[in-house]
């Protein structure tokens, strides 16, 4: 039985590493040139390693495509996958993880732990699915050791809540060392299969590197932590991890970043016309805290500013806010929440976090800074263990966050009846588009196995509607 799973892992993932390498260069997602030449060298180096070419972890920002081809669906798994592959004995790889079912992640896992590399993953104690079994087995619980999975009593750093962040971090692996990569993606086939999501990636960063390290550190303690809200400043990056206990509008991040914002005057080949640009893909917007960002992003329209907004689910009172007409009418904004079976539950939907400005900021008419990382816009995105990446200037590939919202805002949205749109609406496929049942059902099986003494399944079949992450 072991066997017959190794080789149906091997054959899956192989498949999958030939269909991207066919198919990456038409992918529908756009992407600035850099990364355009970034995706093309990371094909020539797949097949080219037979020659000794050496792997590179591709930098940037990086898009998945839901209920498409294998390729661009596991695109981001990929690239997770590649840099844990070519990871040298004697280096870490360190996992963050809200979400994580996929058995191809932890077969990778499992082997270079065996080739003695030091593999440490921390996920949230919601589920355990067979990838995380299967890592119990080869890695181990104990955290005194080199190598384990864990999953934190709620959270980790947090009095309660959840771990939610999502980061994964490489010492050396190919021809990168200090490597860090920070999103909105689990290692969970709903993530792949139902959920557009983001992975920024940087090599040969050590101080990114040392800081979100000495965050994992304090996670693996699994304590409530001392300070609970961490900020650590890297040059053009600062990483904010939460909680941020008893936190309003004055004291929140992201409104720290939106006061920063000048609407007119704009120069330096960013903004629009002289008008900063502001772009918004949310999964969850909802509560007080929703509201409170939601009046910043209006009253900024309302200044000038170009803003444009997609979220996946909004709360009432967001919608209500962002409903109220300006003197310039009303902010522009689409949803790419859809519900494709009709059951009354999201499946299909913007699974990002994401903030960006370019224009006018902090003093700067040339701006161009990214707001990306776990905090949903609702009030436990503050709450819980979360991390907000806010990345200044080129390395935080703007143009791709650009192209990707574009490509959602054209193709892979619809226009709401409170703040309506122009454009045609996107007509989503059926569920499983890309995947054959029998993959689907190999991929991520419908009952999770029973634990030990627990005589209950030790799983529940998260979809959107419960816990997304």
């Amino acid at each position: 039985m072991a066997a017959r799973l190794v080789v149906a892992t091997l054959a899956t993932v192989l498949a999958v590493l030939a269909n991207e390498a066919a198919t990456v260069a038409s992918a529908p997602v756009p992407t600035s040139a850099r990364m355009q030449a970034g995706v093309a060298g990371a094909v020539a180096r797949t097949a080219s390693t037979a020659r000794g070419v050496r792997y590179t972890p591709t930098e940037g920002a990086r898009f998945n495509v839901p209920r498409g081809r294998p390729g661009n669906m596991f695109r981001l798994e990929q690239q997770v996958l590649g840099a844990v592959r070519h990871a040298y004995r004697g280096s870490l790889i360190r996992f963050s993880i809200f979400s994580f079912d996929r058995l191809p992640v932890a077969t990778a896992l499992a082997r270079a732990k065996q080739r003695g590399v030091s593999v440490q993953v921390l996920v949230n104690d919601h589920e355990v699915t067979r990838a995380q079994l299967y890592l119990r087995k080869k890695l181990g619980t104990d955290r005194t050791r080199k190598s384990w999975i864990y999953q934190c009593k709620n959270g980790c750093r947090s009095p309660g809540e959840s771990l939610h962040d999502k980061f994964y971090l490489f010492s050396h692996t190919g021809a990168a060392r200090s490597v860090v990569m920070i999103g909105s993606i689990n290692m969970k086939l709903n993530g792949h299969k139902n959920q557009y999501n983001d992975l920024w990636t940087i090599n040969d960063d050590k101080d990114l590197f040392g800081a979100v390290h000495a965050l994992f550190e304090r996670l693996k303690r699994d304590r409530v932590d001392r300070p609970l809200y961490w900020v650590q400043d890297i040059g053009p990056i600062q990483i904010h991890a939460t909680p941020l206990p008893g936190a309003d509008r004055e004291d929140d991040p992201i409104m720290k970043v939106l006061r920063k914002v000048a609407c007119r005057g704009a120069g330096g080949n960013t903004g629009t016309n002289g008008r900063t640009l502001i772009r918004v893909v949310m999964h969850a917007w909802v509560g007080d805290r929703g509201v409170y960002l939601a009046r910043r992003l209006r009253d900024l329209y309302g200044d000038g500013c170009d803003v444009r907004l997609l979220y996946g689910m909004a709360g009432a009172g967001v919608r209500r806010e962002l409903a109220r007409p300006t003197s310039r009418g009303r902010v522009p904004i689409r949803s790419t929440g859809y519900d494709t079976n009709d059951d009354g539950e999201l499946d299909l939907y913007a699974h990002q976090k994401n903030l960006f400005i370019s224009g006018h900021y902090d003093g700067d008419r040339s701006a161009r800074t990214v707001v990306t990382g776990s905090s949903n816009w609702t009030p436990g995105g503050l709450r819980g263990d979360e991390l907000i990446a806010v990345i200044e200037g080129s390395i935080g590939d703007l143009p791709a966050y650009r192209a990707d919202f574009g490509w959602l805002w054209t193709k892979r949205s619809h226009s709401v009846r409170w703040s309506p749109t122009a454009g045609s609406d996107y007509v989503p496929p059926p569920t499983g588009g890309g995947l054959t049942r029998a993959e689907l059902a190999w991929l991520a099986p419908r009952t999770e196995p029973r634990l030990p003494g627990t005589g209950t399944g030790s799983g529940r079949r998260g979809g959107p509607g419960r816990r997304s992450g």
